[in-house]
């Protein structure tokens, strides 16, 4: 097969019959990840690293004056129950909801009524209390950032993926599997993805995705999508990275398995973000929350 996978590489038509059958199962998996998150909770563990503030004035003496300041981190952990939801009239998006149970190894809330608490209000038509899910998450560090990563393969919908240019990039491992991988771009349509800027009171900017995507070589079942996003020039430009890791549930769709997202300015690192996720189970049968969905 990785033989095979060289001569195609070199020939053009080759490439375009692997890609076409890369975006078919691609568009598959998104549409069945579509018709089940909604059906699940999970647990998400945040490791975060943020660029500390620093103070203006430091007295360095010696050599220790014309070495540049050390990098100050701040790291924190925290702990949430993890679902998707709708918001408003439109039920074919979807965004990450959470609910803390611990912060810093503090702990905030029982997990299990954290479960019962964001399954009810997921499955409710307020809409009022999923904004306010949305709002509770923010002093806990994720202000201004893009945080809707998990979804990240819904950019692919059967609907929308026409809207993207895909090119067959090469070979890659990925611990022991064998991958293809793709880079995409978009080429038709509004920015897919949006970024709310905190120190802008949160302004919004959009833009057009693109990145890269790993699929098993002799399967096309994707299990990394990548999105890179940049503005402005020199000390003044903002650089967002993002990976997500997917893997096959026990409920034969593809869930997040891990995220990292790391946020640059000026070339400089600002913020790093990662994400695992664990435990999803279904509403219902298959777990013990067992509720009437409020009406």
């Amino acid at each position: 097969m990785r033989a095979l996978i060289v001569l195609v590489l070199a020939c053009p038509i080759w490439a375009d019959q692997l890609t076409q059958q890369m975006t078919a199962r691609l568009a598959d998996e998104a549409d069945a990840f579509q018709r089940l998150a909604p059906k699940v909770l999970g647990t998400e563990t945040l490791h975060q690293k943020s660029r500390g503030a620093t103070s203006r004035f430091r007295v360095r003496v010696g050599d220790a004056a014309r070495a540049a300041p050390p990098v100050e981190f701040r790291e924190r952990d925290i702990v949430s129950e993890y679902a998707y939801a709708s918001l408003g009239t439109d039920t074919q998006t979807i965004h990450e909801m959470r609910k803390v149970v611990s912060a810093e190894g503090k702990p905030v809330e029982d997990a299990k009524k954290a479960q019962q608490t964001l399954a009810k209000i997921i499955t409710s038509n307020d809409q009022q209390r999923k904004l306010q899910l949305l709002k509770a998450f923010e002093p806990y560090g994720l202000t201004g950032e893009v945080t809707d990563f998990g979804q990240m393969i819904l950019l692919f919908l059967p609907r929308s993926i026409a809207r993207y240019e895909f090119t067959l990039d090469g070979l890659e491992i990925l611990g022991k599997v064998h991958t293809l991988v793709f880079r995409y771009k978009q080429i038709d349509g509004a920015g897919a993805v949006t970024v709310f800027d905190a120190s802008h009171k949160d302004a919004a900017r959009g833009f057009r995705a693109e990145g890269r995507i790993w699929v098993v070589e002799d399967t096309y079942l994707p299990v990394r999508i990548s999105m890179l996003s940049t503005s402005g020039e020199g000390i003044s430009s903002v650089r967002e990275e993002a990976t997500v890791d997917y893997e096959l549930s026990r409920f034969g769709v593809l869930l997040p398995a891990s995220t990292l997202h790391r946020e640059l300015s000026g070339g400089r690192l600002v913020t790093e973000n990662h994400f695992v996720y664990s435990d999803f189970h279904k509403f219902g049968a298959d777990s013990d929350i067992s509720f009437e969905p409020e009406k």
